[in-house]
């Protein structure tokens, strides 16, 4: 796995043709990890009548043991990504994850389900850290924006996926329903999901072979050795230097990681409880809504990042989740409050579309101040932080809420309170980090 060259900032970039050849390959890879790792969500009750499990079981299943290992294994191969080849990295990433797809379809008890899962976020690890590094390699920074933005919107993609393509199969094979497969025998339909949707995994690591690992640029002087900088930059250097702006960016998108996992965790269950709908009838709209809304949200949260970066706005791509946050917070509010289940899901549309807007922006706006060395590695930090508070806090908090704070109020009260509440300490730590962003953006100018 060797480490790619390094280049002169001036020369040229690789081909746009070759460059967006290589974000839609990573885009369709960041489907199939989203509807891979979004599935068991789904599946849950399935599995839980099959596997006699428990509630808590199935919730340690769909968050912790995925984001811990993703955690674990996240800061390391972010160090790999910045010194070795990013394409073979995702490569191994995408096998690995899919061996543990279709290893979670064999499982026969909690333990042998929530090792699979570990192995996913394991896999999936690989992805975002070597993804966005390598598209900022290829693109010149005037489209970053709206080429990082392509990796949001597929996030956005896969979650909605996994919804149509869980109630797709369960029409087939009912989940907790069994049907005889060759060589396989007796099979749940929840295991046939899992075992058709580790397949493309396989395909998009051929895939992956067809585009190039791009030389890397934009990179500062290293020192000799860790322990005698001459006059380099290490990590922990520029991290001490830059530590308000990280802190505030970082920190900022985890209280916006837990809002948007909230949101997705809570939907079902609000239009369940609230408004009437059957899982079935309800699921199928919320994963078109999540698609129709959300994929142009993350297209226009793209385009406003580059467009306030190259007119040389202060604060250049940082605005966008500055103002991003303001529209949001009102619509958070509206969402959980009214009565009418249309205007709701119109609210909720609202929601989709904003809330891809804002995480669209936040890896270009990263990158315009990061280093090329340091970049998997702080993107990585930026995806753990993300993991913890949106996968394991995020449902969590909701959960806490409706049950210890507003009994008498119940899921709506706990939504209206706890997510505007999130996302407006978000916006505090962006407007403290406003400043320190626009400092450190003139230090590696775009």
């Amino acid at each position: 796995m060797s480490a790619p060259a390094v280049v002169a900032a001036d020369s040229p970039y690789p081909p746009l043709s070759k460059a967006w050849q290589a974000v839609g390959v990573l885009a369709i890879a960041t489907v199939f990890a989203f509807v891979d790792r979004h599935l068991l969500y789904i599946l849950s009750e399935p599995v839980k009548q099959t596997l006699a499990i428990t509630d808590t079981q199935i919730s340690l299943l769909q968050g912790m043991a995925f984001v811990v290992f993703y955690a674990l294994f996240g800061l390391p191969i972010g160090r790999l990504v910045d010194r070795k080849n990013r394409r073979n990295i995702v490569i191994y990433g995408v096998i690995a994850w899919s061996l543990m797809t279709l290893a979670c379809g064999f499982a026969t008890d909690f333990w042998t389900l929530f090792a699979a899962r570990a192995g996913v976020g394991i896999g999936e690890a690989c992805l975002a850290p070597a993804a966005f590094s390598m598209i900022a390699d290829y693109f010149r920074p005037r489209l970053r924006g709206r080429a990082m933005a392509c990796i949001i919107m597929s996030v956005t993609l896969g979650s909605g996926c996994s919804y149509l393509i869980g109630a797709g199969m369960a029409k087939i094979v009912p989940g907790a329903e069994q049907v005889d497969l060759p060589l396989l025998g007796a099979t749940y339909g929840w295991q046939l999901t899992f075992y058709v949707s580790a397949l493309p995994g396989f395909l998009i690591a051929v895939l992956l072979l067809f585009i190039a690992e791009p030389p890397r640029r934009e990179t500062v002087p290293q020192p000799v050795t860790e322990d005698t900088p001459v006059g380099g930059v290490t990590l922990w250097s520029y991290a001490r230097r830059h530590r308000v702006i990280l802190f505030c960016l970082m920190l900022g998108a985890g209280f916006i990681a837990i809002v948007s996992y909230a949101v997705v965790a809570w939907m079902t269950a609000l239009y369940v409880r609230y408004f009437g709908f059957t899982v079935a009838t309800i699921g199928t709209t919320l994963g078109l809504i999540n698609i129709i809304a959300g994929l142009p949200g993350g297209m226009v949260g793209g385009y406003l990042s580059d467009w306030f970066a190259n007119r040389g706005s202060r604060g250049g791509r940082f605005n966008v989740m500055v103002f991003g946050i303001v529209f949001g917070i009102p619509v958070l509010i509206l969402w959980p409050l009214v009565d009418s289940a249309l205007v709701s899901l119109a609210c909720l549309a609202g929601l989709m579309f904003i809330m891809p807007l804002i995480v669209a922006s936040i890896p270009s706006t990263l990158h315009a101040i990061v280093p090329n060395q340091f970049r998997g590695q702080l993107t990585a930090v930026l995806y753990l932080i993300n993991g913890v508070f949106g996968v394991a806090l995020g449902p969590l908090l909701i959960a806490l809420g409706t049950d210890y704070l507003f009994v008498d109020g119940g899921l709506r009260q706990s939504l209206l309170v706890i997510l505007p509440g999130m996302m407006t300490i978000a916006w505090v730590l962006v407007l403290i980090g406003r400043p320190a962003y626009e400092r450190a953006r003139l230090e590696l100018p775009e």
